[in-house]
């Protein structure tokens, strides 16, 4: 049957197949996360959301605490990418005041294995 096919219409057929991409890859873009999605998921992880602010360079900061646990997320709200997630742990007897909107200073650095992965 390839034979009794002009060349032409042949070569076409190939290359369509061979270039033809499904209709939903080409939909489905990455998602770009917001400050809305890092706060519920941040509030779906135990934390309370403190404040949702704008650095000078126009990236969303969201800082949240849950006890002794207090963590900021930066993002770049032009790409969605998560520039920065960090948490420190304070001590019992000095846990910040609830009513900065600004991550507190001191406590212990937690590792970035043990904190929940808020991109997903």
């Amino acid at each position: 049957m390839i034979h009794t096919m002009p060349r032409r219409i042949w070569v076409l057929c190939l290359a369509a197949l061979l270039f033809h991409s499904p209709a939903h890859a080409q939909d489905a873009g990455p998602v770009r996360i917001t400050p809305e999605m890092v706060s519920d998921a941040l509030v779906g992880q135990g934390y309370a959301v403190e404040s949702v602010t704008r650095t000078l360079l126009g990236r969303a900061r969201i800082v949240a605490s849950s006890g002794q646990v207090w963590r900021e997320v930066v993002i770049d709200v032009s790409t969605g990418q998560i520039l920065r997630d960090y948490a420190v742990e304070f001590p019992p007897n000095d846990i910040p005041q609830r009513t900065t909107d600004a991550m507190p200073r001191g406590g212990v650095l937690l590792d970035g294995g043990v904190l929940p992965d808020i991109g997903k």
